[in-house]
């Protein structure tokens, strides 16, 4: 291997151990409602989330590859925006799961700053993304399926919400999960 290789290599990695948090961090400030929802699913336990995630997150690949062997470029260009989309959801519940592993190790700078703990969480939750062969293939891979499955449970109960505020049952909360 080349020189040139390896720091190929070393720099698309870099690129995104410095992307992610960011990712995290925008997906906080874009939807509270479900990272705050992921965070809550992830404090209670993380089988269920694994439980919904893991058929979920094989569904979505397994589409994807489908949609993308259709004729022509549509299917390539469509199965990308899928896997985008999925990406979008999956990393707002794995920046709800960064906030809980944060939220664990908790600063006093946390009362003025709560965006703080997403931030820590995912620092160290990027760190364990970099353990040989545990990292790889078993940390990053079941994170991606946790934030799936959190952020679905998450996208259910603001829906039940938004149902029950239709209904009256709920005096005018903000439960959009959007922002809006």
């Amino acid at each position: 291997m080349l020189m040139a290789d390896t720091m190929a290599i070393f720099f698309v990695i870099l690129g995104l151990l410095l992307a992610f948090p960011g990712l995290w961090l925008l997906c906080r400030g874009l939807w509270p409602n479900i990272v705050a929802g992921s965070a809550d699913r992830c404090r209670k336990g993380l089988i269920k989330p694994i439980l919904i995630g893991t058929p979920l997150s094989a569904g979505v690949i397994v589409f994807a590859i489908v949609v993308a062997k259709l004729p022509g470029g549509v299917g390539a260009i469509v199965s990308a925006a899928i896997i985008c989309a999925f990406a979008m959801v999956s990393n707002a519940g794995v920046a709800g799961f960064a906030t809980c592993i944060g939220e664990r190790l908790a600063s006093p700078i946390d009362a003025t700053r709560p965006w703080k703990a997403t931030l820590r969480g995912g620092v160290i939750l990027e760190l364990s993304y970099l353990l040989p062969v545990l990292g790889w293939f078993v940390i990053l891979p079941l994170s991606i399926i946790i934030g799936c499955g959190a952020a679905a449970l998450s996208l259910m109960n603001l829906s039940r919400l938004r149902a029950s505020a239709a209904s009256g049952s709920v005096g005018g909360a903000e439960v959009s999960g959007l922002g809006a």
